[in-house]
């Protein structure tokens, strides 16, 4: 397939040490590198996997008051016009050469993506837009800005040629807000094949059910998981977990290492879960139940680690209530994992002492697992976003 030349002009650039970032990285690791060039005002950290296309940083002046007390004042500034006054001189001095025939952004850090709807526009260029987040959930506004927040992100919505949402739930939210489609496009999941070591028939150590969780305390999740603290206690189970020191309102985490194993961050995704499946008989997916204030966030948002958690050959237990994305897309596919919807304690020791006690119901989830991880294979999403992307792209030379 003859691609495109694509500027993808984003705050979230494609690297393996944040989980949008992976999932750029994945569905863009076969672009062909002189045809992809990345924009960004976030470069990849020191030690992180890149692509191999070109990446050149663009910062802006805005970004300063991310480190300052006056950090709301950006998004404000922001619905105000701001980024209306932002040179398109700083992205055509990057560019050395490089002739996009298609613009790409992610809704992420609205001053980055207005200026890449802007560019497109003023060269004429089709847009395609990325959607992971509600973006007006992780930039607050006073209630007398909020209208013309809206007003500007209803305007990059419309304006994109391919809309992306990362899940039904996302779609479904933008389309009856803005009364526009969006159409769906799952996280791929790693291509390196992971399976568990072993059967799943027997425990990995015997009369002990051991969890595994990677990915970051954010969302609920670790709030989520201190709530299943005393029940690992009460029923013996471990849990071994791949990610960032506990800390803020969930710091008191780092007291149960009686029940969990802190193995801080792996080298990447991919040795992370393949050390998972070595160690663990299950994987978790945490969403915080009651969700409280994230409870719109469950119902758009998407578990980027989705695809990674069926592909390991083990059962996967899902907390949370029914309309997170995670667990209403396994709810779309039976037997894919063990629902847990119910908050309190005693049906989650229940949980888990049914994934300890019962073998043939952790061969069965960890089968349908298997099979479901399909849907999110990354050969088949990378060639399902490139046929969508050769829809709108300006004819090619």
């Amino acid at each position: 397939m003859n691609l495109p030349r694509l500027l993808f002009i984003s705050s979230e650039s494609p690297h393996t040490r944040a989980p949008g970032a992976i999932v750029f990285r994945r569905l863009f690791r076969d672009y062909p590198p002189d045809r992809l060039l990345v924009v960004t005002n976030h470069p990849p950290p020191e030690g992180a996997e890149r692509l191999a296309c070109r990446y050149e940083t663009v910062p802006l002046v805005a970004d300063r008051l991310n480190r300052t007390r006056f950090w709301s004042w950006k998004a404000a500034l922001r619905s105000l016009g701001g980024p209306d006054l932002i040179p398109l001189s700083h992205v055509e001095s990057v560019l050395r050469g490089f002739r996009p025939q298609v613009v790409a952004t992610l809704m992420q850090d609205s001053w980055y993506y207005d200026l890449a709807a802007r560019y497109a526009r003023k060269r004429r260029l089709p847009l395609c837009l990325f959607i992971h987040d509600l973006p007006h959930g992780f930039e607050p506004v006073a209630p007398w800005l909020a209208a013309c927040q809206e007003a500007r992100d209803r305007a990059v919505y419309r304006q994109a040629a391919l809309r992306l949402g990362i899940s039904p739930g996302m779609a479904e939210w933008f389309k009856e807000h803005y009364a526009t489609p969006c159409d769906v496009l799952l996280p791929p999941r790693d291509d390196i094949p992971v399976q568990a070591a072993g059967p799943v028939l027997s425990l990995k150590t015997p009369g002990r059910l051991t969890l595994g969780y990677a990915g970051g305390l954010h969302y609920g999740y670790g709030e989520q998981l201190l709530a299943l603290v005393p029940v690992l206690r009460e029923t013996g189970s471990r849990l071994e977990y791949f990610g960032p020191a506990p800390a803020g309102n969930v710091s008191s985490l780092a007291q149960a290492a009686d029940v969990i194993r802190f193995n801080g961050y792996a080298p990447s995704p991919a040795e992370a879960w393949r050390t998972l499946g070595e160690r663990c008989d299950a994987i978790i997916q945490p969403y915080l139940n009651p969700p409280g204030r994230h409870e719109l966030q469950y119902r758009t948002h998407f578990p980027s680690k989705l695809g990674d958690c069926l592909s390991l050959g083990l059962p996967l237990l899902i907390t949370g209530p029914a309309y997170a994305s995670g667990a209403r897309w396994c709810a779309d596919n039976p037997g894919t994992a063990l629902l847990l919807h119910d908050p309190q304690s005693s049906a989650l020791k229940t949980g888990l002492v049914r994934l300890r006690d019962d073998a043939s119901l952790r061969a069965q989830l960890a089968a349908g697992a298997r099979r479901a991880a399909d849907a999110f294979d990354a050969n088949r999403l990378r060639h399902e976003w490139s046929a969508r992307l050769a829809t709108i792209s300006v004819s090619r030379e």
